[in-house]
C-alpha cells in the first residue's frame, strides 16, 4: 500500500493551528488519528471533521467524524480515530479540516492511500530553510540536519546534564513529551542539575543560553509529570514566541 501526503494548500492554512493526520500500520489495520496543535500563546475554541472517503470499483463512500474542542496555548491534542483495512486496494482518502470560532477554516491535512493519480499530487512536507545564496537546504531523512554552504544547523536538540535518578527521571519525561509534540526547536534545549540549599539539587531548563525554568528537585513521581508538563509549556511557548517575533521582523 502507497502512502502520499498532500500539502499543496494556501500558506495561510496550518499557521495557528495545524492540523496533522498521524499514521500507525500493522498487517491488518492501518489507525488514523487527527490531531490539532496551537502553535499560539492563547487558548483556542475550535471544531473538527475528520472524513474518510472511499472509492472502490463498485462504491463510492464518505464516513465524517466531527466535534468542537477547545485547545490551550501550545497544546497538541487528540480528536478522532479510525482503521482502514490495511489488505485492501481501494483509494481512501484521509482528510482533517479545523475550523476556529468563527467558522473559518485555519487548519487542513490530507493523505491519499492507493492513490489512482500520483503523479497529481504535491508532496511539501519538507521544511526548508532560506539560503542567502538561494542554494537548495536538504533535509536528512534520520533528523532535521540542513545542509548547505554556510554550514550544518541543527534542530530539535535537547542536552542531558543530570546527576541524580530523580533528575534522569525528569529528563526523561521531558524528552518524552518534546519529541511527541514535535518542538523541534531552533535552539538547543538543556537540562542541568545543580546544586542548591544543602544537599538538595534544582533543575534548571535551558533554552539557548536563557533558563526558562528553574525548580527543586523532588523524587516523587507525580512531581516530576506535573514539572515535566509545566516545562514543555514553557518551552514550547518560548519558541512560539520566537516564531512569531521573526515573522514580524520579516512583515516590517
Amino acid at each position: 500500500m502507497v502512502l502520499f501526503s498532500i500539502e499543496a494548500f494556501s500558506q495561510y492554512y496550518n499557521k495557528d493551528v495545524e492540523a496533522k493526520i498521524e499514521v500507525v500500520t500493522n498487517t491488518e489495520f492501518i489507525e488514523i488519528t487527527g490531531t490539532a496543535q496551537n502553535k499560539t500563546s492563547i487558548d483556542q475554541s475550535l471544531r473538527y471533521e475528520l472524513s474518510v472517503f472511499r472509492n472502490s470499483a463498485t462504491n463510492k463512500s464518505n464516513n465524517k467524524q466531527s466535534g468542537r474542542f477547545v485547545l490551550k496555548a501550545g497544546e497538541k491534542k487528540d480528536l478522532s480515530q479510525t482503521t482502514i483495512n490495511a489488505k485492501s486496494n481501494d483509494e481512501v482518502i484521509i482528510l482533517l479540516l479545523i475550523y476556529d470560532i468563527k467558522n473559518n477554516l485555519i487548519g487542513k491535512h490530507r493523505i491519499v492511500f492507493n492513490d489512482k493519480e500520483p503523479d497529481k499530487k504535491i508532496v511539501i512536507e519538507e521544511e526548508v530553510e532560506e539560503q542567502p545564496n538561494n542554494e537548495t537546504a536538504s533535509e536528512n531523512p534520520d533528523g532535521d540536519v540542513y545542509r548547505s554552504s554556510y554550514g550544518i544547523k541543527l534542530k530539535g536538540i535537547i542536552v542531558e546534564e543530570t546527576k541524580t535518578k530523580p533528575g534522569r527521571d525528569f529528563f526523561r519525561m521531558f524528552s518524552t513529551r518534546y519529541n511527541y509534540y514535535k518542538i523541534n526547536g531552533e535552539k538547543i534545549v538543556t537540562v542541568s542539575e545543580v546544586l542548591a540549599l544543602g544537599i538538595n539539587t534544582k533543575i534548571e531548563v535551558k533554552v539557548g543560553d536563557e533558563v526558562v525554568l528553574e525548580f527543586f528537585l523532588s523524587p516523587r513521581a507525580d512531581y516530576l509529570k506535573a514539572m515535566a508538563d509545566q516545562a514543555i509549556n514553557v518551552v514550547n511557548r518560548y519558541f512560539i514566541n520566537l516564531r512569531n517575533d521573526k515573522e514580524i521582523v520579516k512583515r516590517y
